[in-house]
């Protein structure tokens, strides 16, 4: 279900100036009489859904309340969750105990060993699986919410400019390997070399980029070669 800043489109640290600007800005445009007649009854819900979240965030008092609700009902999800997670311990427990206790009669000491390190083995397996669900659920959460609140600046007119991670990058270097590779299968194969080399001899503008590409990686295959070998190489 959607917080009543995500109705607005806003942060839960959004100032009155930001939730006035968020109102005026979803008012226009979901506002019924602005709608094809086939989207009014959407709008006219729309709308309803935007006023009363205004209605309690413009107010300090109604904001505060709402707030404390908010984060009553935040730590009663986390504390279900838990209560969830340790309920699953305890059911796992519960059906793999007795079995060891059984087990324990007719085993040897060293097949008693290797079967408890398997039983705590699976229950990692199973804890760590439950975190992983938790940390992509949120992660999930969280790229919603941000993504929301991009719309929102751009809407007002900002230009949203990301700095790239190191994901961003392997990823460029990546389609960048992909294509060299499929340019090299291109040139080898005798068909497809003789036809680039056709464009390549008819074409000055390709021929002129494809010259500065290759003086590129001819100056820094050069270079690599003089740092390991000491020697200039012309």
């Amino acid at each position: 279900m959607k917080t009543l800043y995500e109705i607005l489109e806003v942060s839960e640290n959004a100032s009155k100036e930001v939730l006035d600007k968020a109102y005026k800005v979803l008012a226009k445009k979901y506002h019924p009489d602005l709608q094809m007649p086939e989207n009014k009854s959407e709008a006219e819900k729309k709308m309803k859904e935007i006023n009363e979240a205004y209605d309690i965030l413009s107010d300090d008092a109604k904001r505060k309340e709402y707030d404390d609700k908010l984060k009553t009902e935040r730590e009663e999800i986390k504390r279900q969750q838990t209560a969830q997670y340790q309920n699953n311990q305890q059911t796992y427990e519960n059906a793999y105990t007795p079995q060891y206790n059984n087990a324990q009669n007719s085993m040897s000491e060293a097949e008693y060993r290797a079967e408890q390190k398997r039983r705590e083995e699976a229950l990692r397996k199973q804890q760590k699986y439950e975190q992983e669900l938790q940390k992509n659920m949120q992660a999930e959460y969280e790229e919603k919410y941000q993504n929301a609140y991009e719309d929102y600046l751009r809407s007002l007119g900002f230009k949203i400019k990301h700095r790239w991670t190191w994901k961003n990058y392997k990823d460029f270097l990546i389609a960048i390997a992909v294509i060299i590779v499929v340019c090299l299968i291109l040139w080898f194969f005798p068909p497809t070399h003789n036809w680039l080399v056709d464009i390549y001899n008819s074409n000055a503008v390709i021929k002129m980029f494809v010259d500065i590409i290759g003086g590129i990686i001819t100056g820094i295959w050069n270079a690599i070669c003089s740092i390991f070998t000491g020697e200039k190489i012309l």
